[in-house]
């Protein structure tokens, strides 16, 4: 499910387009621990994100780098990425809490062989455009074996489109989400993202991005007491916290174990508030991105729900 478009509003005395650069915006950054933002709108300029971002109150934030219609899009501007490094350095926005997403074109275990080229060489251009960015995270959804090829060949395709891109472009983090077990597609278990993970050859550059609606929809039961602690405890035994670079933050419309990729608003679905008290206040969920990609409603955006999740947090 592609995250929509940010919901903004005007914080003060900044317009649409122009950044706030007032000492308060760039305080509230300064000490923070529970770093909380949404996936946000690069529409007139990469560098747009920044304002997106601060006008909904977030603390940190995703990003698409391009189009999502199209395989091959235009060269960065250098210029547009320069501007980019100087928005979010004036505005105190550190890259470790900026999570790029990747296109939803991107297949990299497709047994196709011309999609898994096509997928390769979009996962390289992306990684490219991190770099020129000045980011060191990118976060993805691994693929799908299409039902055609086993797991294991699915989780081998995409460990070597990984190991390809990584050869290309220096230093940036490959993050894997999570899936909710829909279809073919892999990464549902954690036992699969570990599988993918063992077939680097560069580990340090791999990291994991929990999506909780798709937690919830694979059988992972974040709603019950305790169910944040006891998800959190399993990933640490089958792929290692060390390998947690970000969640996105998303209650499920759809039952617990329903496979089913439905992003509801916080609060709002079958996972429940009590959960997210309970992410916002995880001390092994500090100082990582935690990222909405919520549908939003009529006075319900991405600022009401930063402004919910933040009022939780009990420190």
């Amino acid at each position: 499910m592609a995250p929509r478009k940010s919901n903004t509003r005007k914080r003060g005395n900044t317009f649409p387009g122009e950044v706030d650069s007032s000492e308060v915006a760039k305080k509230k950054r300064v000490g923070v621990k529970t770093y909380i933002g949404a996936h946000v709108s690069i529409q007139g300029g990469i560098w747009n994100a920044v304002q997106s971002s601060l006008n909904v109150g977030g603390t940190c934030f995703a990003l698409f780098l391009g189009s999502q219609r199209s395989w091959k899009r235009p060269v960065l501007d250098q210029d547009a990425a320069d501007k980019f490094r100087e928005v979010c350095s004036l505005q105190g926005f550190d890259p470790a809490h900026i999570l790029p997403h990747g296109s939803y074109l991107m297949n990299c275990g497709s047994p196709k062989e011309d999609v898994f080229e096509k997928s390769q060489a979009l996962l390289v251009d992306e990684l490219s455009r991190c770099s020129h960015l000045g980011l060191n995270l990118y976060n993805f959804h691994p693929g799908s074996s299409l039902g055609s090829i086993s797991v294991e060949q699915c989780v081998d395709k995409i460990a070597a489109a990984i190991n390809h891109a990584h050869s290309q472009i220096p230093a940036v983090v490959t993050v894997l989400e999570n899936m909710c077990g829909q279809g073919s597609t892999v990464g549902g278990k954690f036992s699969e993202l570990k599988s993918i993970i063992d077939k680097v050859r560069d580990q340090t550059r791999m990291g994991v991005c929990l999506d909780t609606c798709h937690a919830f929809a694979a059988g992972y039961d974040l709603s019950k007491d305790g169910g944040v602690k006891e998800m959190l405890d399993e990933f640490d035994t089958v792929v290692g916290l060390d390998y947690l670079k970000a969640l996105h933050l998303n209650d499920s419309k759809g039952k617990l174990g329903c496979k089913l990729d439905r992003h509801e608003d916080i609060g709002k679905g079958h996972i429940g508030i009590t959960a997210f008290q309970d992410i916002v206040n995880e001390p092994r969920l500090r100082n990582i991105p935690l990222i909405l990609e919520t549908p939003g409603r009529p006075g319900f955006g991405d600022a009401e729900q930063i402004e919910l999740l933040y009022s939780l947090c009990k420190d």
